[in-house]
């Protein structure tokens, strides 16, 4: 029996109403080498706020051994023209084998990027800096 994946799910929930169905397609490029032995296995956690906290909207594959990974996990998002709808992008380096297996406290972030999604739509992309020199590039 095939069970839906988390992209699957939403895209067959209905738009809401006066809203416009957009999806985000994340890339990144020169990410944070930590280890001397191999590159990260990146995996991104797209988390959005609302009612003042942040709750997670979805997980991207595990790129593995990767600096400059482009996901193929798209996530769809409901845009509000009106509203400050916020996201933020964590990307981890996961030792876990599968995405729903990263933890937060067992693998190494290396970095986030917060930003509006009218930031995004209105530019086809940003570029967002993180405390460390790396950006984090955010593509449409």
């Amino acid at each position: 029996m095939h069970k839906p994946t988390m992209s699957e799910v939403d895209k067959s929930q209905p738009v809401a109403l006066g809203a416009s169905r957009v999806e985000l397609r994340v890339s990144c490029w020169n990410l944070l080498d930590r280890d001397t032995l191999t590159n990260p296995n990146p995996c991104v956690v797209l988390k959005q706020l609302s009612e003042g906290q942040w709750s997670e909207v979805g997980r991207s594959e595990i790129m593995h051994c990767s600096l400059n990974p482009v996901f193929s996990h798209v996530f769809p998002l409901d845009y509000f023209f009106e509203e400050m709808q916020m996201l933020c992008f964590e990307v981890y380096d996961a030792g876990a084998t599968s995405a729903e297996e990263v933890g937060f406290q067992d693998d190494a972030l290396l970095g986030e990027a917060e930003c509006s999604l009218g930031q995004v739509g209105i530019r086809g992309g940003i570029s967002l800096d993180d405390p460390n020199p790396k950006p984090l590039i955010l593509n449409l």
